[in-house]
């Protein structure tokens, strides 16, 4: 008795479907094994230091608006108004922000006076400016986080 095992080749239409039915799913497959792996990238695209985790700020002046806060003497006029001006670059964005000086923050952020720290619509500051950080900087990030922001 013999079996009679009949296998078709595959057709070219059939390899061109698998081939991109798996570089579709090579992506996938790629960003899914960094991911359970760990992997971060090395740099990143912010310009002022991650507040982790953020920390929370007293005061209902800070809550609803995205806030450039100024850390040390709220005389620094100058400084004051690098930050007004940071807002007005902002064109329709201008509303969603503000810009305060505060003379006593929570100590755990280790911030010298002429700092500038952003602190989100729910109160927690989550990033820093070293005294003197360009002004440009500041307005990259804010816009950034303006733009990706569902939070205010």
């Amino acid at each position: 008795m013999t079996t009679n095992t009949f296998t078709t080749p595959l057709t070219n239409a059939q390899r061109t479907l698998l081939l991109i039915l798996a570089l579709s799913l090579l992506p996938i497959v790629i960003g899914a094994g960094l991911y359970l792996y760990g992997w971060r990238p090395a740099q990143t695209s912010n310009h002022g230091t991650l507040i982790a985790p953020p920390v929370a700020m007293a005061g209902d002046d800070l809550k609803g608006k995205w806030t450039l806060l100024l850390v040390g003497d709220a005389r620094n006029a100058e400084r004051l108004d690098e930050l007004r001006r940071v807002r007005v670059v902002l064109a329709k964005q201008w509303q969603r922000t503000q810009h305060l000086a505060a003379d006593t923050l929570p100590a755990g952020l280790g911030l010298l006076p002429g700092s500038v720290v952003i602190v989100d619509p729910n109160g927690l500051a989550m990033m820093r400016y070293a005294p003197g950080a360009d002004a440009k900087d500041i307005r990259v990030d804010l816009e950034r986080l303006l733009k990706y922001s569902w939070i205010g």
